[in-house]
């Protein structure tokens, strides 16, 4: 069988129920895990589920064991990527960086206990959400037949915690040392420095703001409490705005941000603050990933009902990093960054109604997207 990283082999139906009485033959097998608060289940050698406890059923909304029977974690869980192959789940490219798999199977070959953090994007409701959990893989043997005992822990609060931390304790405060910075020294240069320096002052100041306003956001996005105002849009005109406001931002220094020439005017329906976070979002990324010198390019097309607003750069990710882009806390800048990309996919599908992705390549550099109706 084809599989683009774990196993692809699965246990037929007769062999997971003949596991799953096995262990229910086990001394207090049912008293002992299903007391436990968090959720818990074992896997056979091929990471099917053969038993569940209370907790995981009700986490999973499901009535009985006989609905996860067989499945492997990302299908029992929703993930969005546990069907991309024919094989299901932990047979896809992007299985390669779930920490879920990884502790699993690493306990096959160690044979010993495994943690790991796992990042997981997951459909719940119809509404894709994103979690981070701490996974711990056990390997057992019980009458002759090898299992893993695999327990979980929701730690998504925790890191949601240090990436504000993060971001008001050290983003927010370096930038606000530096607008202090400027006013210090505003008193002792002349006419035309002073302007160049109110200027950079002000976008300081925008980019203080910006950061509260995008964090308060995204947890109103998350809690399902964010109201979408919808108006009209001029494409151009819209670009204009974003590139204005991102000319005296750090990342730009040595850059260009440019409007495509050949850009579509086009008038569309959206909410322009939720936009205006996702579009900028999208260019920081991209300057960030370039050169000094590079261009930045922002575009506006119709593709038949929908408008395309587009930021290029010349600059490519490599695949693990392609990969992971829009899971939450994922971020190629460091520990506890990483909300940019989340927030592009929650504020444009969700509350906006459009699509977002990306493209990359060796050749034709990276292209971030969304797709949106003209008409809501």
């Amino acid at each position: 069988m084809d599989s683009k990283f774990a196993p692809a082999e699965r246990a037929p139906v007769d062999s997971v129920m003949s596991n799953r009485s096995s262990l229910e033959r086990f001394p207090y097998i049912n008293d002992i895990f299903c007391s436990l608060s968090y959720i818990f289940c074992i896997f056979n050698q091929q990471r099917q589920v053969v038993f569940a406890n209370d907790v995981m059923m009700k986490s999973l909304g499901v009535d009985s064991i006989e609905q996860v029977l067989g499945k492997r974690f990302g299908e029992a869980f929703g993930c969005v990527h546990a069907h991309d192959e024919k094989f299901g789940c932990g047979t896809s490219e992007h299985c390669r960086y779930c920490g879920a798999i990884a502790a699993i199977l690493q306990s096959h070959v160690t044979r010993e206990r495994t943690t790991r953090e796992c990042r997981i994007r997951r459909v719940l409701d119809g509404r894709e959400v994103s979690i981070e959990l701490e996974v711990t893989a056990t390997p057992f043997e019980f009458e002759g037949e090898h299992y893993t005992i695999f327990s979980l822990v929701d730690i998504t609060d925790k890191k949601r915690r240090g990436l504000i931390e993060r971001i008001f304790f050290h983003d927010i405060l370096n930038t606000a040392g530096s607008l202090n910075n400027i006013f210090e020294v505003l008193e002792s240069v002349d006419e035309h420095d002073k302007q160049e320096l109110l200027d950079a002052a002000a976008s300081l100041s925008q980019q203080i703001l910006d950061e509260i306003i995008t964090q308060r956001m995204i947890l109103q996005a998350e809690n399902s409490s964010l109201v979408v105002n919808n108006l009209e849009i001029d494409s151009i005109d819209f670009l204009e705005t974003v590139d204005k406001d991102l000319r005296y931002h750090d990342v730009a220094k040595g850059k260009q941000i440019v409007i495509d020439e050949k850009a579509d005017p086009i008038r569309f329906v959206s909410d322009p603050v939720l936009l205006r976070k996702i579009i900028t979002n999208m260019v920081k990324n991209a300057l960030e990933a370039s050169q000094t010198g590079y261009v930045v390019t922002l575009t506006s097309e119709r593709i038949q009902d929908q408008v395309r607003l587009s930021v290029h750069n010349q600059s490519f990710m490599p695949p693990a990093v392609e990969l992971q882009v829009f899971m939450r806390s994922f971020s190629t800048k460091g520990v506890q960054r990483g909300l940019g990309t989340y927030s592009m996919k929650i504020l444009g599908e969700q509350y906006l109604g459009g699509k977002v992705n990306f493209s990359t390549s060796a050749t034709e550099g990276t292209r971030f997207y969304i797709d949106l109706p003209i008409q809501r």
